[in-house]
């Protein structure tokens, strides 16, 4: 009989044979039955001997306790994204743009399949997965570590020799349409999720792990950091993901430009049978090298491009226009139509974005219309098939008074938009609080749309402080319909968290006209705190930077405003955090500033991530590759090919005892020193 030892080591190893033959061969050998009996055996025999459960055991993607919210974590490189184009010109003018950048007449591409899922990083060290990151918002994401290793696609451990120090897989996780459909079925008509994507978002940002659906997938496609970075191009890369086990991108395939449009034509008619959504196909650059020589713009790498399949089409009958009050008063036309089937899901309702839209288009009551999804995403009402127009046909005038308070609306000359101005009205306040608690904004955990308009029509919340109090009125939460204790602690407990988000959060928040996440970000940092915000006059607001005369205005009319005033005191009242670090401003004189700097080998005498903050606080870029625009490498230990590429590019290189030197000439202090 083998030993328990030798027992678990056999169940890990054919669990993980499975896991790849599952997810990355796609050739599963047994049934789920069988799996699951292997995975009892293996729990039960760790239970048994608790010392032998290692971090890396297949059990372990079970969820842990629930976590208290998601840290932001700055990427090593920056996610960006990649440029689309739903024109075969614009795709071989990019090419002709390749070539000539390259100084080439012919290059090799990678073309794969676009999936329609949420892109992450996942960093692996000597085979160990550490940490998994959202885009986030490209320069830093979401710590979502804890979830990621629920999803049994993505292997806690690589296999085979990982001589890789540092290996950041970038790719993405998405919902076969199977789990989608499935999820759906066991919910209530009016509880159902609108798109795998969207699901797929929303199950990575569950607070307890333990409710991520094992249903996930994931698809590697891209890269971060490799040290040392021994691939060169990209197909010998997704190759070595998949002896690693790591599932990859399917159906990739290398071309030149003359084959590629083929590709991608014979590709389109097999999406639907895929049983996973994608909305166009990725080509890049096949070559590590040659990417680099490319670059990248500030949003997108220069050596890859998504080609768009053309949205799909189809007709519905137009029932009727509700028209909705924003959170700015403004009121807009949403068309209710016979349900239609529509790119994966059915659709009921299309935006017609304001009433010139429905003149241009000459919509009326009863017609057919042509509607197809927005970046296969938000449905829209593409036009009239007027043959088929009935004659009892009613032409469709916008309203004269707010659907929310009967007030009066305006119309601006210089807008095309109408507009309830009445700052008590009901709809716009519902608008604005399910705006305020939404994840972009004060992110409540347990305070969704349909929790919010439950509170509102209770009486129980009508303003942004009163979010606040409703500790005090925890009985009368828990009498509401579908709410319950645990319901209402979750709540509460997402409530309190939410009042350290900083002043940032907040203002983008409150719904001020013109002031989105951006402008509230450079104000915050800017001013500091609310105060200081409030003591500001107009014209100081509109000299910052990104700000202009009209965010400014809007800004200092609310912030002056009683109602304004009114608000802020609240927040201030409930104990809101309402001030924001600034950033540390950079050493302009430092031997440092304006450099490209790139960082490898093991360091000995600093801690790599401090180091590059406190470079970044000197002035200087840090970058994960060396090309010809890199300034400086500092070189460690093992330094692999980066010193290599150095060399090849004349770029110059120093040791960590020159790096104390040039730090030792800077008035700033060393960063500090890793532990012994």
């Amino acid at each position: 009989m083998p030993s328990p030892i030798q027992r678990i080591k056999r169940l890990r190893d054919k669990i993980r044979r499975y896991d790849r033959l599952y997810f990355v061969e796609a050739k599963p050998e047994i049934s789920d039955r069988e799996y699951d009996a292997l995975m009892t055996e293996l729990r039960q025999l760790e239970t048994q001997h608790p010392q032998l459960i290692t971090a890396n055991s297949p059990t372990q993607h079970v969820g842990g306790e629930p976590i208290i919210g998601f840290q932001t974590v700055p990427h090593s490189v920056p996610m960006l994204s990649i440029d689309n184009t739903y024109d075969q010109k614009e795709l071989r003018a990019w090419h002709e743009r390749i070539l000539k950048g390259l100084g080439t007449p012919q290059v090799d591409l990678i073309v794969e399949p676009k999936i329609d899922g949420v892109a992450v990083s996942l960093q692996y060290v000597h085979g160990q997965l550490i940490q998994a990151l959202t885009r986030g918002n490209g320069n830093s994401g979401d710590d979502i570590t804890a979830n990621v290793r629920m999803i049994r696609a993505i292997p806690l451990v690589l296999e085979g020799k990982r001589t890789k120090q540092q290996l950041e897989i970038r790719g993405e996780i998405y919902m076969p349409d199977r789990v989608f459909d499935d999820i759906n079925a066991h919910r209530e008509t009016s509880d159902k999720l609108a798109n795998p994507r969207n699901a797929t978002a929303g199950t990575l940002k569950q607070k307890d792990p333990r409710n991520v659906a094992r249903g996930l997938r994931f698809a590697a496609h891209g890269r971060g950091v490799i040290d040392p970075a021994t691939p060169e191009t990209e197909a010998s890369y997704l190759e070595a993901l998949k002896q690693f086990g790591m599932p990859t991108v399917p159906f990739h395939q290398v071309s030149r430009f003359e084959e590629l449009w083929k590709h991608i034509e014979d590709f389109e008619p097999r999406r639907s049978k895929l049983g996973f959504g994608t909305d166009g196909m990725v080509i890049k650059v096949n070559g590590f090298m040659l990417q680099e020589k490319l670059g990248a713009t500030s949003k997108s790498p220069r050596w890859s491009i998504a080609y768009k399949y053309a949205a799909e089409q189809v007709q519905t009958r137009l029932l009727e226009i509700e028209w909705k009050v924003g959170k700015t008063g403004r009121v807009t036309p949403r068309a209710n139509m016979e349900p239609v089937p529509l790119a994966g899901t059915t659709v009921r309702h299309a935006s017609l974005h304001n009433a010139n839209e429905i003149e241009r288009k000459d919509v009326r009551l009863g017609d057919t219309v042509i509607i197809q999804k927005a970046g296969e995403i938000i449905p829209q009402v593409l036009g009239v098939v007027k043959k088929n127009r009935p004659k009892a046909s009613r032409a469709i005038k916008p309203p004269t008074r707010c659907p929310g308070c009967h007030e009066p609306l305006v119309r601006h000359e210089e807008e095309v938009d109408i507009r309830c101005i009445n700052p008590e009205c009901p709809a716009q306040l519902r608008e604005r609080l399910i705006w305020f608690v939404s994840r972009d904004q004060m992110d409540i955990e347990g305070l969704g749309t349909k929790a919010v308009a439950q509170l509102y029509d209770a009486g129980l919340v009508r303003s942004y402080g009163e979010i606040y109090g409703l500790k005090n009125q925890k009985d009368a939460l828990i009498r509401l319909e579908r709410m319950g204790t645990k319901k209402v602690d979750n709540m509460l407990a997402g409530i309190e968290t939410s009042k350290s988000r900083g002043l940032a959060r907040v203002l983008a928040g409150l719904g001020i006209r013109h002031v989105g996440s951006r402008a509230a970000q450079v104000l915050a940092e800017c001013f500091g705190n609310i105060d200081n915000l409030i003591a500001a006059d107009a014209d100081e607001l509109a000299k910052i930077d990104e700000i202009g005369p009209i965010t400014a205005e809007s800004l200092h009319t609310f912030l002056q405003h009683e109602a304004g005033r009114h608000v802020i005191g609240e927040l201030k009242d409930a104990g809101v955090q309402l001030t924001e670090t600034r950033p540390k401003k950079v050493v302009s004189d430092s031997p440092f500033a304006g450099k490209t700097i790139v960082i490898t080998g093991t360091l000995n005498q600093f801690d790599r991530k401090q180091l590059s903050g406190h470079l970044q606080a000197l002035g200087a870029k840090l970058t994960a590759s060396v090309s010809k625009n890199t300034d400086l490498v500092v070189v460690g230990e093992n330094p692999g090919s980066k010193l290599d590429k150095a060399r090849q590019f004349h770029v110059k290189t120093i040791d960590e005892t020159t790096l104390l030197k040039l730090l030792d000439q800077t008035s700033s202090q060393r960063p500090p020193q890793p532990p012994s």
